[in-house]
């Protein structure tokens, strides 16, 4: 196998890691004006869009001006759209003959699926969008990749990936969907020389706990693995550290969405860990997508370090592309001149991101299930949990149900009853809310193979009479 270079070194990046933060603000503004004037002639989505608010592609002189005159967008816009004019909406800018790909959502938010037509030059950017990540974090050709997120289908995660290993020339496993965890086991141990993994945080979690479980031991079945990289969701880095323990390898994390059309960013060469509040950062692709931080409730972006909505316009997209899209994503804002590694790239911290649908209103409170997760995660004892909010004589009841890992199992009645109770005041410590906290056999939690659920609210079921 070649020896790796630094990414810097790469094609994939091309003049993007040498640009200065005004060389870069400048590229961006080239492109948006462009997109913006191709889809005022092509969309009568955005054209409408931009008639309402008074804009003309003229009037688009500055970044600033567009972030503050050009209308929002979300996902029930794009679903009106569409259900309207099917199926890709009036927001489609080519030619139909020009769709080369059909993307969806995955429709997790409950609020129906949106739908992509991609060109063949998409598709190309959805290939780049991951192989782009995964050199980052130390993909090189030749070497073995395990892709644990299923192939396929209508998503765009299903496509991506494969399109990513290609363009590498990695030598991939499309495992995802197609094999149980067992067997996905199986295959890798028949391989053994396996040296990177892309799933979810969550079935990472899962591959981990069944090899574990199987007496595997991954650091010592699979020394030469380079990365293991994650997208979807957050994690409390008590987990990261457990799972970088197990594997002796480093963790990588992406953030994208098919809205981004692949990834609009990842960490580097540094993985999760860092110096935000122990977190690492995922620097953000701003030479194809201008990202903004908005507070959620008024509109106006957010500063350094706090928490607000994640809005997203792709600057080179060709088929559907997204102006100021509301994502429903939840993370903060990190400012690249306060990053001292010479990237000008913007950043968000890693194992934040949450979606703002997620939020639960518990006894006045708002509770996010990352915080649960992160309380009761950092505790080594656990394997899994599963919550359940529910209504009970009028009141609002919280049952969490924790299954322990191997290694607790043979902990006395005095010391669980110890350990459930220090569950319980970590979690009273991050939410404000006390809840009922159990042991369970692990069989009776459910398992995740892609993005976890792990709260139900059956509130409503309580107040019928």
């Amino acid at each position: 196998m070649e020896q790796q270079a630094p990414f810097e070194s790469s094609p994939l990046l091309g003049d993007a890691a040498r640009l200065s933060r005004p060389e870069l603000e400048a590229l961006q503004l080239s492109k948006l004006k462009q997109q913006i004037a191709r889809l005022y002639k092509n969309s009568a989505y955005y054209r409408d869009r931009m008639k309402q608010a008074g804009l003309t592609p003229d009037d688009i002189t500055s970044i600033r001006t567009f972030t503050e005159r050009f209308p929002t967008t979300n996902k029930a816009d794009f679903l009106k759209d569409q259900n309207e004019h099917p199926p890709f909406g009036e927001r489609l800018s080519i030619d139909r003959n020009e769709v080369a790909l059909v993307n969806m959502t995955g429709g997790t938010s409950g609020q129906g699926q949106e739908i992509y037509g991609r060109t063949h030059r998409d598709i190309h950017q959805l290939g780049y969008l991951h192989a782009l990540p995964w050199y980052f974090a130390g993909l090189r050709r030749g070497q073995i990749a395990i892709n644990c997120v299923p192939s396929g289908g209508l998503t765009t995660g299903g496509w991506g990936p494969a399109e990513g290993f290609r363009i590498i020339g990695a030598t991939a496993f499309n495992a995802g969907g197609t094999l149980s965890t067992d067997a996905l086991i199986d295959l890798m141990v028949r391989i053994g020389d396996v040296n990177f993994i892309y799933a979810s945080t969550n079935y990472l979690h899962t591959l981990t706990e069944a090899m574990l479980k199987r007496g595997i031991s991954p650091k010592d079945s699979f020394p030469n693995m380079r990365g293991l990289f994650i997208a979807a969701e957050g994690y409390p880095l008590e987990w990261a550290t457990k799972i970088e323990t197990h594997w002796n390898c480093r963790l990588q994390e992406g953030y994208g969405s098919t809205q981004c059309n692949g990834f609009g960013g990842s960490t580097c060469d540094n993985g999760v860990f860092g110096d935000y509040n122990g977190r690492g950062l995922i620097r953000l692709f701003e030479w194809e997508f201008l990202f903004e931080i908005i507070d959620p409730d008024t509109n106006q972006p957010t500063e350094p370090g706090e928490r607000g909505e994640l809005v997203v316009t792709t600057l080179s997209a060709q088929g559907s592309p997204t102006v100021r899209f509301r994502t429903g994503d939840s993370a903060r804002y990190i400012p690249w001149d306060q990053v001292d590694d010479g990237r000008a790239w913007n950043a968000i911290p890693c194992g934040e991101i949450s979606r703002l649908d997620d939020m639960m209103k518990i006894r006045g409170n708002n509770v996010w299930p990352s915080a649960i997760d992160a309380a009761i995660f950092s505790f080594a004892e656990v394997n899994e949990y599963a919550g359940r909010v529910f209504t009970e004589n009028g009141k609002t009841q919280v049952l969490v149900r924790i299954a322990l890992n191997d290694n607790a199992l043979s902990m006395t009645e005095n010391q669980k009853t110890n350990f459930l109770r220090s569950v319980q005041d970590a979690i009273k410590q991050k939410t404000n809310v006390k809840m009922q906290i159990e042991i369970a056999p692990r069989s009776a939690l459910p398992e995740f193979t892609y993005k976890a659920r792990r709260w139900t609210d059956d509130r409503q079921e309580g107040y019928q009479l």
